[in-house]
């Protein structure tokens, strides 16, 4: 059986972006680290499948250098099936995606839900996140979009690790009990 891992970025206040989706609180001077990816390349070696949400997406084709994920298969959730789809490994699945999920788990896929809100609550509500990696940082929005958005979902999580760097970030790493 596969694995599905949340691993993301989140303020103290749990918010993972600003309310335009906008990620410019992880590009502070004061968290640069030179030479440290946080385990993220690691992390990549171990992926087969890339989930996110359409909002998610578009939000990464802004980032400098382009799309990062060029050599793993990357599935967008969406209404909208006319996205630009900027390399061969990337598809847009319009409906069922739970189902999607569950499928890839039971082939023995280890996939990353890079987000945003909707679709983590989306998988957390269907019980299919089996692992969280959040990196916090030290900062605080006020406001932006969660986490998770609003669900009714509970659910229990055991510490698999805990790592604090110089600078101030801290990556909890947490398996489902």
């Amino acid at each position: 059986m596969g694995r599905t891992i949340l691993y993301t970025a989140v303020s103290l206040d749990g918010y993972i972006a600003d309310n335009e989706g906008k990620i410019d609180f992880l590009d502070h001077p004061r968290f640069d680290l030179p030479d440290e990816d946080y385990g993220y390349e690691t992390f990549m070696e171990g992926i087969d499948t890339i989930v996110m949400g359409h909002k998610t997406y578009t939000q990464i084709l802004q980032f400098e250098g382009g799309y990062p994920y060029k050599g793993k298969h990357s599935i967008v959730l969406s209404r909208d099936t006319d996205i630009p789809l900027v390399n061969e490994n990337i598809e847009v699945f319009t409906e069922g995606s739970v189902a999607l999920l569950k499928e890839l788990k039971e082939q023995g896929k280890r996939i990353w839900i890079v987000g945003g809100g909707a679709t983590n609550a989306r998988f957390h509500e269907a019980d299919l996140i089996d692992e969280l990696i959040l990196t916090y940082i030290p900062t605080m929005l006020g406001n932006g979009i969660p986490l998770f958005r609003e669900n009714d979902a509970k659910s229990e999580w055991k510490t698999e690790g805990v790592r604090s760097y110089p600078n101030g970030l801290v990556q909890l790493h947490l398996v489902k009990s």
